[in-house]
């Protein structure tokens, strides 16, 4: 081919190259939340809606300002993956208007979820290990309860960066070991509803 015709050649493709590309906007809009938080490391998922049958494990504090687990409903496949990276994304917006929040960290993100054995490994980023102690309870409990809610799972190890770490049970002790969701009790608010007293039988007249 002549310089003349490789000089046509790429003038064609530099035409076709700006006819594909992605054009800018003429003027400022607003992105959705769903989808600056594909794109923006800052603005955090939303929880899903609260449906379905599949629990997670969000934290809302007791009449006494004590922090405890609560249950929450997601719509998402009862799988290692689905329902661990449903957690990390924190409440929806209904949940945080009724004070419900999450002790995982903005920004943690799930590496992998893989069950063996009845264990299953769950590997996140390392923003978990900036957390301070109580609050890092809390994390690794919404963990294990929610990964305990899945069909065959009986202990939960969470690695970060496929590194093995100590962490804090119930007792603030920390241990090396898979964990249970007996290793925290009393940390789930219980579903029990607050019967009052049976009245006194009154005396005959």
């Amino acid at each position: 081919m002549s310089r003349l015709g490789r000089a046509a050649a790429a003038l064609a493709l530099s035409a076709l190259a700006a006819a594909c590309a992605i054009q800018p906007d003429t003027s400022p809009r607003d992105i959705p939340n769903a989808d600056r938080a594909l794109s923006d490391p800052f603005v955090p998922a939303e929880g899903g809606e609260t449906a379905g049958s599949t629990r997670v494990y969000l934290v809302k504090e007791s009449d006494d300002g004590t922090p405890q687990l609560r249950a929450g409903l997601r719509s998402v496949e009862p799988t290692p993956s689905g329902v661990m990276s449903e957690l990390l994304k924190g409440p929806n917006g209904q949940e945080e208007d009724e004070g419900i929040t999450t002790a995982l960290p903005r920004g943690l993100v799930l590496r992998s979820a893989r069950t063996g054995g009845g264990v299953l490994t769950v590997d996140v980023s390392s923003e978990l290990l900036d957390e301070p102690a109580p609050k890092l309870q809390l994390a690794i409990a919404q963990i294990v309860f929610t990964a305990s809610e899945l069909e065959g799972v009986r202990e939960v190890r969470v690695t970060v960066r496929g590194t093995p770490r100590p962490w804090p049970d119930g007792e603030g002790e920390l241990r090396t070991s898979a964990l249970t969701v007996y290793d925290y009790p009393g940390l789930v608010e219980s579903a029990q509803p607050a019967f009052p007293p049976i009245p006194s039988p009154q005396p005959a007249a």
